[in-house]
């Protein structure tokens, strides 16, 4: 075996392992936004000439506008980055040659802070490392998922490489991991705030390395500007949209759905309602307004309100969210903190798999989501038989929540335990604390931009939480070096 093809052989091993515990588990799977991430990758792959759009009658292309116009209120929310890689995956393939991108995208940034940041290590601890978290951990049930979700973890890590280990990287390889922190931060909304508050950490960690002040600037540019490269990345679509057609990609009013859910947005509300304010959601204050799954997307009337508005009205909510979000946080500042607070707290401990191991049948007999891309995305409503009961996870959810949320809190301990006992902080390399506590950041980060700002969710943190226990086992095999190695101490 040549030296050049070590590396590569560990990645597609390890890649290969992630893969196997999603067939052991079942299958890929897919979630109600899967389909609008397809359907906009057609979409663009329509606009591109790829993919010849099919004759409608007048009828349906009527359909077809008034449904692009009314999409158009919400699919800033959907990153045109995940689309087209997600369209462009499964169109000439299934949905497990997407899996097997999004795994080697996590197999193959594993494997370059394992080399980086043990050196003295065998490279081919690394696979070893990466089969154990497809093991123990929700890994692959979010790297088999057809969502963004997965690349949270992959961003970080690569980050981790680029801010703390640039010089045990090659020219190449430092821009292949930028372009993919550009990529991983682009799919989704959330995985940019979350590094915007990262390049604090990661700029207090590198001081605390004393690392030179002009290379410390530089680093942390080059990650802010790849932030700033994602987020472009991501409103092109948007662009495009608003000068086709005049008007502006929106986002569903997320922060006012999760304010009323919390309480102090209800009390506000009817506090301005009653004082004149002219607010349309004064229009809906009968309401429960108590969960804001309801508020964004029921179309129940009696507990529905963003769905079932108009386009006009759907404007004026996302338009006024901003007064709404100030008002509410000058009229109970208090109460919202601790709401708020809490919401971290929920999302933080919600780390078993939920939404990867929904079951199928739900797509394929629903008489909404059954008309869409999704039941021949999954494979077909008669590969999962009569009853669709061969499309079924073998995990469930209760069980999840025990296994997961125990190898959790093993990790944290143990992580912990390598850094505070005698022995390990005297050996554990200071690039290696400062690079875990950076991970470890970027876990309680996400919970905060996801249980904070839309809520907890237990998708949001499971999909992320698997880089405590690989932060344990660095932690655990950078701390003890073997009897004549030297002692590493950048």
């Amino acid at each position: 075996m040549t030296r050049r093809a070590q590396p590569w052989l560990i990645v597609l091993a390890a890649a290969a392992l992630i893969v196997a515990m999603v067939a052991a588990f079942g299958h890929p799977t897919v979630f109600t936004d899967t389909d609008d991430y397809y359907s906009l990758g057609h979409e663009l792959a329509v606009d591109a000439g790829i993919v010849a759009l099919p004759e409608l009658d007048e009828h349906d292309t009527a359909q077809a506008k008034y449904d692009a116009h009314m999409g158009h209120t919400q699919m800033a929310s959907r990153s045109a980055v995940y689309a087209v890689f997600l369209y462009a995956i499964e169109s000439v393939g299934t949905l497990w040659l997407v899996t097997v991108a999004q795994a080697l995208a996590v197999a193959w940034t594993v494997a370059t802070l394992w080399r980086v940041a043990l050196p003295l290590r065998s490279r081919w601890g690394a696979a070893v490392a990466v089969g154990v978290l497809a093991l123990l951990t929700p890994l692959p049930f979010f790297t088999g998922f057809a969502m963004p979700d997965i690349f949270a973890g992959v961003a970080a890590i690569a980050a981790v490489v680029l801010l703390f280990y640039p010089d045990r990287v090659g020219r190449g390889e430092r821009l292949a991991l930028a372009m993919l922190v550009v990529f991983a931060l682009g799919v989704h909304t959330s995985h940019i705030l979350m590094a915007v508050v990262l390049v604090v950490a990661g700029g207090i960690a590198l001081i605390a390395l004393r690392i030179d002040r002009r290379m410390v600037v530089r680093r942390l540019a080059l990650f802010a500007a790849l932030i700033v490269a994602a987020g472009v990345a991501n409103s092109v679509y948007g662009i495009g949209i608003r000068l086709t057609t005049g008007e502006r990609l929106r986002n569903q009013p997320f922060l006012t759905a999760r304010l009323l859910a919390d309480g102090p947005g209800r009390d506000y509300l009817r506090h301005a309602c009653a004082g004149g304010e002219a607010y349309t959601l004064c229009r809906f204050a009968h309401k429960p307004l108590a969960d804001s799954e309801d508020i964004l997307w029921s179309d129940l009337p009696g507990t529905g309100v963003f769905m079932l508005s108009d386009y006009a009205t759907r404007i004026k909510l996302e338009e006024q969210e901003g007064r709404f979000v100030v008002g509410t946080i000058a009229y109970a500042p208090g109460a919202q903190l601790v709401a708020s607070l809490h919401n971290w707290g929920r999302q933080l401990a919600m780390v078993f798999v939920d939404d990867p191991v929904r079951d199928p049948a739900f797509y394929l007999t629903d008489p909404y989501w059954r008309q869409t891309n999704l039941p021949v995305m999954i494979a077909g409503v008669e590969a999962c038989g009569p009853r669709h009961t061969l499309c079924r996870s073998r995990l469930t959810v209760p069980v999840s929540k025990v296994w997961h949320g125990a190898v959790a809190v093993i990790a944290v301990v143990t992580a912990l335990a390598a850094l505070i006992t005698r022995r390990g902080i005297t050996r554990a390399p200071h690039r290696l604390v400062a690079a875990s506590g950076f991970l470890l950041a970027a876990v309680v980060v996400n919970a905060a931009v996801c249980g904070v700002l839309s809520g907890p969710f237990a998708r949001y943190q499971a999909r992320i939480v698997w880089l405590v226990p690989l932060v344990a086992i660095i932690l655990v095999a950078g701390r003890r070096p073997s009897k004549g190695e030297p002692l590493l101490r950048a």
